[in-house]
């Protein structure tokens, strides 16, 4: 079976790929949209619900769910193609939208969210999947740029015009114009995906099996960790600590073996991952939150210091794009990656501590988008190009499910910093200092062979 269509070699636009590119960036750019609005809405909507208290949970819902979706999706990719996948998935993620933008109370907010997550978890899997059939291996590195760079316009975008929605209509409207583009472009792409998009079974695996039922239980244990910081110490640190241990040895059988001690090379890389996008995720959305509540900034103004800091984003995917699809650039770009991601959390954890202007922390967020539109893309060619063509649904899955854990790990341990009894600047500052050590943490994984064959 031929993995990717023919097309000339040094184009990624043709006119056999042209539908489908801009079908799987229209979905990625409402996808954007949504993540960086809801960090700016978040606040409000949380208090408008009279759920102020479950802030982190309300963000991590999503990310937590999605650590499901994306180990079925990935088997279910593998075993059966994509487009059963991509109906389910889209439908509930669809489904978990209007229920956000209905709820009349936290928990379906909440539930709404897990709803999302498990669906977009789902069709997250699917897309790298087509992708990889779709477009060849040397022209993969520019599509994961151009994903990157969807993101782009949406960060600059994202937080004012949730803002102006907030203000002049309903941070409910934010989650309908995202409902109502996410439905057409899943419609497009599943036009453009046919039955036979995959015609044999290249696996036995179940689509549920072991690993999905593992998901379920890391799942389960991310809510328990985000539900522990809500209750009084010394019982909340009991059961962070209890709930965080089991997560570890869970994670030991969703990722592929070796992750957790970095042994092998695609396994160093869902690990650098996994690690790179906790850092970043939990310094935008603590800033955010920072802004607003200490320092007294509107929702609109917080956001636009995300917004502006994302402009690196768009940079680096546009830096990583200069370079050739080898190995060697790989691993090159990944190198500079780990210290231009310090600087974010570094420079907020000096606007807290030694009380430098505010333009210091954006200058800070902008070297960080940087590092990471940089790191992403080569994260994903790297790692598809390490694995083998019936493994690219798991390592898919890995390198988001990895993420997902990390990202909902960090943030209900932050959480817990933050109610504790320490003062709030104390606090804030403290969660910095972790995000700092994770950055520091990362480049030191970058600076294995991450990128060689094991």
């Amino acid at each position: 079976m031929t993995e990717s269509r023919t097309i000339p070699p040094e184009r990624l636009w043709s006119p056999d790929t042209r539908p489908f590119i801009a079908s799987v960036l229209a979905l990625m750019t409402f996808i954007a949209f949504e993540s960086f609005a809801v960090t700016t809405v978040l606040p409000v909507a949380m208090s408008d619900l009279d759920g102020a208290q479950w802030y982190s949970f309300a963000y991590a819902a999503t990310i937590t769910a999605a650590l499901v979706g994306m180990v079925i999706g990935g088997n279910w990719a593998d075993r059966s193609g994509p487009r059963t996948p991509l109906i389910v998935g889209g439908a509930l993620f669809l489904a978990g939208l209007a229920m956000c933008v209905v709820a009349p109370d936290p928990a379906t907010f909440i539930l709404g969210r897990l709803f999302q997550g498990l669906g977009g978890g789902i069709d997250s899997v699917v897309l790298y999947v087509l992708i990889a059939q779709h477009i060849p291996e040397n022209l993969r590195p520019r599509m994961f740029g151009l994903l990157t760079t969807a993101w782009l316009v949406p960060s600059l975008a994202g937080p004012v015009v949730a803002g102006v929605l907030t203000d002049f209509m309903s941070w409910r409207a934010v989650f309908g114009i995202v409902l109502a583009g996410s439905a057409l472009s899943i419609l497009r792409l599943l036009s453009l995906t046919a039955p036979n998009d995959h015609p044999r079974r290249l696996t036995s695996q179940p689509v549920v099996g072991r690993k999905g039922a593992l998901s379920i239980v890391a799942a389960a244990l991310l809510i328990t960790l985000h539900a522990g910081g809500q209750v009084n110490q010394p019982a909340s640190a009991v059961i962070v600590v209890g709930a965080l241990i089991a997560l570890i040895v869970v994670a030991r059988g969703i990722l592929p073996t070796g992750t957790l001690v970095l042994r092998g090379a695609p396994q160093r890389l869902v690990a650098l991952r996994a690690i790179l996008g906790a850092t970043v995720t939990s310094t935008d959305l603590y800033l955010t939150l920072y802004l607003q509540a200490e320092r007294g900034f509107p929702p609109t103004t917080a956001g636009l210091v995300i917004a502006v800091g994302a402009l690196g984003w768009g940079l680096g995917a546009w830096v990583q794009g200069r370079f050739s699809s080898e190995r060697s650039a790989h691993r090159r770009l990944i190198l500079a990656a780990g210290p231009l991601v310090t600087f974010g959390p570094a420079s907020v954890l000096s606007y807290i501590v030694v009380g430098l202007p505010l333009w210091v922390v954006v200058v800070g967020c902008v070297v960080m988008g940087t590092g990471m539109g940089m790191a992403y893309p080569r994260l994903s060619s790297a790692t598809l190009a390490l694995a083998k063509a019936h493994e690219r649904g798991e390592y898919s899955s890995a390198l988001q499910t990895g993420e997902s854990m990390s990202v909902a790990a960090t943030t209900a341990m932050t959480a817990v910093v933050l109610t504790s009894a320490l003062s709030t600047s104390v606090s804030f500052a403290l969660v910095y200092a972790i995000l700092v050590g994770l950055a520091c943490l990362a480049i030191s994984i970058a600076s294995l062979r991450t990128t060689a064959h094991s």
